[in-house]
């Protein structure tokens, strides 16, 4: 059940980051330059920040919680090289994230947020609003818990900023370091580092099936001449749904024929599936169904990791390549059609 901010918690909040953009942070920092807060004695108990704005574009503090948060960063900073598309990195982002935009960017219960606190914004880049990124789900606005952790973190940067610019620690940025404020006891004390990046590349899960009976279907399923394309493709856009307290972005998980774009499979994943999971148990349900395919084709590491096992098993070539004609062509007129 979804609780909203009271206006005296969201008054704290706009105080707050309106005492950042006096700061001007993005004068000092790129939005790769990583800044952690850590409240616990486990590195894992660390806040990450992004910085935007240096570069002129769109001003803003991304806040990433904890090694979860920070791995979709990552999937963020490599999407290129990971081949994912941008919207699709981007929605599946796990950030609070303030920004400072134009009055057309905000819906119209952020606009009534700002009327009510008394804030008058005038001109582009200069509208304050917050979003909420989770996969599976559209940005939205800030929940009740979400606006008193951002003011939290906020507050923590506020601090974080001033050791950096006082401490004089020089911070090798472009060598995958970060500057760190590392909490003592209680918080009453902190002390400022130099640390290594926790990981630099993005963790994906594989799938490991362990199910024998599945595994020697896979392994008797006759070999056939045809070949597959597989994915996963985020929505973009928003669905309600009354059983939650924000709208949906689902993922589908798409399975098509690489010679005809005949569509084998095209699930709708909800918040609690994993979409990955759902593409690689639609591969071994048509497998075991219809036969082993030569060779199924992937674009992105992520849906490689899915299905690898499954086609060493089968003896299927697993390759990974830059573009999936027939599945772009298929999802094209789905999103003609339903988007």
């Amino acid at each position: 059940m979804r609780t909203e901010g009271t206006m005296e918690e969201w008054k704290a909040l706009y105080e707050t980051a309106t005492r950042i953009r006096v700061l001007e942070p993005w004068k000092d920092l790129w939005d790769l330059d990583v800044i952690g807060v850590q409240t616990g004695d486990d590195p894992e108990d660390t806040v990450f920040y992004s910085v935007l704005g240096k570069g002129g574009d769109c001003y803003g503090i991304a806040v990433y919680e904890g090694y979860e948060g920070f791995n979709s960063f990552q999937m963020l900073r490599l999407q290129e090289r990971l081949n994912l598309p941008v919207d699709y990195a981007m929605l599946h982002q796990s950030a609070l994230v303030c920004y400072w935009g134009d009055r057309e960017e905000l819906s119209a219960k952020q606009r009534n947020i700002i009327r009510e606190l008394g804030y008058k914004y005038r001109g582009k880049g200069n509208w304050l609003y917050f979003m909420s990124y989770e996969p599976g789900f559209y940005p939205y606005n800030l929940d009740r818990d979400q606006v008193l952790r951002m003011t939290a973190y906020l507050k923590d940067l506020e601090r974080a900023m001033a050791g950096y610019r006082e401490s004089g620690i020089s911070v090798d940025f472009d060598n995958e370091k970060m500057f760190v404020m590392v909490y003592g006891e209680n918080r009453e004390t902190w002390r400022f580092e130099e640390r290594p990046l926790p990981f630099t590349s993005f963790n994906y899960s594989r799938i490991y099936i362990t199910d024998e009976e599945i595994l020697r279907g896979l392994k008797s399923a006759p070999k056939k001449a045809f070949c597959l394309e597989a994915d996963v493709r985020t929505m973009g856009a928003r669905l309600s749904d009354e059983d939650y307290g924000r709208p949906l972005n689902p993922d589908i998980s798409i399975l098509v024929e690489s010679n005809t774009g005949l569509v084998i499979s095209c699930k709708m994943n909800g918040p609690e599936d994993d979409p990955i999971e759902t593409l690689a148990k639609s591969v071994v349900h048509f497998i075991i169904n219809a036969g082993a395919p030569k060779e199924i084709r992937v674009s992105n590491i992520i849906t490689d990791a899915a299905l690898d096992q499954i086609c060493d098993v089968c003896g299927i070539q697993l390759r990974r390549v830059r573009k999936l004609p027939q599945l772009d062509w298929a999802w094209k007129q789905f999103s003609e059609r339903f988007l």
